[in-house]
C-alpha cells in the first residue's frame, strides 16, 4: 500500500488525536464483516499508527487472519465542530502483551467531514413506536436534533400530526415534555416510512454527537 505524502499526514494528524475513540471495520470476504471499538494511542510519523484494541478482537480473529489485513478506521475528532474521519489501511503487526495493540501502515489518503448541527445521521437500529398503546416494531432509519425517520412493515393506524412515542437507544435524549409528532407517512416498496418531528430541537451535546456517529458507523452508514 502506498504511503501518504507529508502534507496529507499533516492534515490527518490535525484530526487524529491521542486518546481518540475509533471504530475498526474488517471485511474478510463472503459478507463477513466485523466492527470493533478501539483507541488511538500513538504514531511514528514515518512508519505506522498504534491503536489499542479490545481483547475480544484477538480472541475472535486468528492472528494469521489479522496480519496484513485491510481495515477501515473511523473516528470523531475533538475539533471545535467535530469532524468525522475515515481511512483505509492495513495491519503491520499485532501484539497481545502487555495489552492488545495493533500497528497499522500510514494511510495513503483519508476523508474528513465536519459534524453539522442539523444533519440527519442515517442508521439501522431497532425501535418501537407507541401510538395510544398500540405498539409497532420498527427500525430507526435516521436521527437529528429536530426529528427522526422510522421504518415499519406494519401499516400505521395513525395520521400526520398525531403524537407518538419512540423507544430506542436515543430515547433518553428526548424529554417527556418534548412532543414527538408524525410529520409524514410514506408508503415504500417494503413497508412504510414515518417522519417524526420533535416539538423542541434537542441540544447537540458531545455525548449525543458521539452516539449518533457511533450508530452510523456501526450501521455502515458513514
Amino acid at each position: 500500500m502506498p504511503t501518504a505524502n507529508p502534507q496529507t499526514l499533516e492534515q490527518l494528524y490535525k484530526y487524529l488525536q491521542i486518546g481518540m475513540n475509533l471504530t475498526l471495520t474488517f471485511e474478510f470476504g463472503e459478507g463477513s464483516k466485523f466492527n470493533y471499538p478501539a483507541t488511538f494511542v500513538g504514531r511514528k510519523d514515518s512508519g505506522y499508527l498504534i491503536i489499542d484494541v479490545p481483547q475480544r478482537m484477538l480472541s475472535e480473529q486468528p492472528l494469521r487472519r489479522l496480519e496484513n489485513a485491510d481495515v477501515v478506521v473511523r473516528g470523531v475528532s475533538n475539533t471545535e465542530l467535530g469532524h468525522v474521519i475515515a481511512f483505509k489501511t492495513s495491519i503491520l503487526m499485532v501484539l497481545n502483551r502487555p495489552s492488545p495493540i495493533i500497528f497499522t501502515r500510514l494511510p495513503f489518503n483519508f476523508a474528513s467531514k465536519a459534524v453539522r448541527e442539523h444533519e440527519r445521521y442515517k442508521m439501522e437500529l431497532p425501535c418501537t413506536l407507541d401510538h395510544q398503546n398500540n405498539l409497532y416494531e420498527a427500525t430507526l432509519a435516521d436521527f437529528s436534533i429536530s426529528g427522526c425517520g422510522v421504518k415499519t412493515l406494519i401499516e400505521p393506524d395513525f395520521n400526520q400530526g398525531d403524537r407518538i412515542f419512540i423507544q430506542s437507544e436515543f430515547s433518553h435524549y428526548i424529554d417527556d415534555n418534548n412532543i414527538c409528532s408524525v410529520a409524514k407517512i410514506t408508503k415504500q416498496a417494503q413497508g412504510w416510512f414515518i417522519g417524526v418531528r420533535f416539538e423542541t430541537p434537542l441540544e447537540l451535546t458531545n455525548q449525543l454527537k458521539s452516539q449518533l456517529l457511533e450508530s452510523s458507523f456501526e450501521s455502515g452508514m458513514l
